[in-house]
């Protein structure tokens, strides 16, 4: 089974807090309507389409293709361009977070997934959302508050489906810093920004 390798950013700060609970799943489209496939590249049309294909079987509640959604999004995470890669990273977090198609829980699992797809590798927006999210709520991870602003603020620098729920989860965020928290959670984004993420 293919288990990504597990990039961290190094936040040195820890806040462990009692949280609020936080709305389920916002998104519930298929991400792939956004990416556009280009004709003088046929590999990559059909990886497209093998991503498309591995997302409705996830979205489909049929665990009986759930294995093989998998797989297929595991193969698209090690071969395929950085957009499809980061995609599928998504997804691959998604189905083990939330148990897509039957796919069993695994939070753990699902927080390197959504680490590949939203860091340098990835630089997906709506990964780097789920990335704060699962800061936020301490999924897969220890709370992190800073961390959770961090990867949310940095999820708004790129339009994506999650935008509306990133702004959301930012000003809950904002509310639960304190002033030098925020500050420093405000200098990590930037220093990510520029020197990690670039």
């Amino acid at each position: 089974m293919y288990k990504p390798f597990r990039c961290t950013v190094g936040v040195a700060v820890k806040v462990i807090v009692v949280l609020a609970s936080v709305a389920g799943p916002a998104w519930s489209s298929t991400p792939a309507d956004d990416v556009v496939v280009h004709k003088e590249q046929p590999a990559s049309g059909r990886v497209q389409g093998q991503l498309s294909e591995a997302i409705q079987m996830l979205q489909s509640e049929q665990g009986v293709n759930a294995a093989k959604a998998i797989r297929d999004l595991q193969r698209i995470a090690s071969q395929g361009n950085q957009g499809a890669r980061s995609e599928a990273w998504l997804w691959l977090g998604r189905a083990y977070r939330d148990g897509l198609a039957g796919t069993g829980k695994d939070s753990s699992m699902a927080f390197e997934y959504f680490e590949q797809a939203a860091g340098r590798e990835g630089l997906n927006p709506e990964a780097q959302y789920e990335l704060g999210r699962a800061y936020l709520k301490g999924e897969g991870t220890d709370r992190n508050l800073i961390a959770a602003y961090m990867w949310t603020e940095l999820s708004l620098h790129k339009p994506s489906k999650m935008s509306s729920s990133a702004e959301t989860q930012k000003a809950g965020l904002v509310t639960m810093l304190n002033k030098v928290q925020l500050e420093k959670a405000r200098e990590l984004v930037t220093q990510l920004e520029t020197l990690y993420l670039k």
